[in-house]
């Protein structure tokens, strides 16, 4: 039986020895570094390799809406959203992304959460808006209690996506909160930074 693990064991000490940290390898496990199999030559350094990327946007579906020329309150976001959020048994984050005439470009659905709560980071939030060339965008998202009142997280989240649209240039027009008891927004009651 060990006979047989020795390959394997001397394959994967072949990449420790490099100094190849894109590869794993089971470095401290029995078998690796001074324990390596007799008449296994140490290898030399080799290239390392760098991943090169490329980032689309893919639609996933459309959502049907009725032909609006542009954003200009939050009943119009509402409007565009209430099947999407409302039927929704947990937290769902949109984002809706905006050109400069407030019509809207794309929608991206950054989080689905739990029932209580959705993870949000800035740079989730505005990957799609960068790769969209948005102007703007507007928050939305519900909860499923039925009670829009903003939670503490809420205002803190809205407070991070101002303040980092600000540096990026593309500016958080509305963050909009829905429940089956009515909707809030951030515009609205004046408490958008």
């Amino acid at each position: 039986m060990n006979q047989k693990r020795a390959p394997l064991i001397g394959t994967l000490d072949k990449d420790t020895d490099n100094g190849d940290t894109n590869n794993p390898s089971l470095a401290g496990s029995p078998g690796s570094g001074s324990d390596r199999v007799a008449g296994q030559p140490k290898r030399g350094p080799s290239k390392k390799y760098i991943p090169v990327y490329h980032i689309e946007l893919v639609r996933d579906r459309v959502i049907k809406v009725e032909p609006r020329p542009a954003i200009h309150n939050s009943d119009d976001v509402v409007a565009i959203l209430r099947d999407e959020l409302l039927h929704a048994d947990r937290e769902k984050l949109i984002s809706l992304m905006l050109n400069t005439k407030n019509v809207v470009i794309g929608i991206d659905v950054v989080s689905v959460g739990s029932l209580s709560a959705s993870i949000a980071h800035p740079r989730e939030i505005f990957k799609s808006a960068i790769l969209k060339n948005a102007a703007a965008i507007i928050l939305a998202h519900n909860h499923p209690s039925g009670d829009p009142s903003p939670s503490q997280d809420d205002v803190q989240l809205t407070e991070r996506i101002s303040q980092a649209g600000k540096i990026l240039g593309i500016k958080l027009l509305d963050h909009v909160i829905l429940g089956e008891l009515g909707n809030y927004s951030f515009a609205n009651a004046g408490r958008l930074p």
